[in-house]
């Protein structure tokens, strides 16, 4: 690129053309005042600060996804809360099948019915209509 000087015109270039052998002029733009080139500065300013803008909020690893990622932590963190409660009371459990005979007993007369020998079981059955409170004299 080289600049003409001698035809008096400040913002002319002469470019070669690589599919052509001739040189031509383009014209530069020129902004009228310095305000222009403030405007268009401002607007381009504007416009990489929306693009920021829009990556901050909704891109991959934005401030909504963060948001939810915190509610899917404290969603499993409550869970396993739940889950370490029940595995507490389960092992709680097997603790007292493995130890005590009393238990094991308690679970088979409550879960499967049975009965030890010498033992004789009533079941109590009350008729459809009649009240389950205790009768009071």
């Amino acid at each position: 690129m080289e600049h003409v000087a001698d035809q008096g015109h400040r913002n002319r270039f002469r470019i070669p053309f690589a599919r052509r052998a001739l040189w031509r002029e383009v014209r530069l733009p020129r902004f009228r005042s310095g305000q222009d080139a403030v405007k268009i500065a401002a607007f381009l300013l504007a416009g990489l600060l929306l693009l920021l803008q829009y990556t901050l909020w909704f891109g991959n690893g934005g401030v909504i996804s963060l948001w939810r990622l915190q509610h899917q932590i404290a969603a499993q963190q409550a869970q396993n809360v739940q889950m370490t409660e029940r595995n507490q009371a389960l092992a709680a459990k097997v603790l007292d099948l493995r130890q005590g005979l009393a238990s094991v007993q308690d679970l088979a007369r409550s879960q499967l019915g049975m009965v030890k020998k010498g033992e004789t079981f009533y079941q109590v059955i009350q008729q459809p209509g009649q009240d389950r409170r205790p009768v009071q004299h």
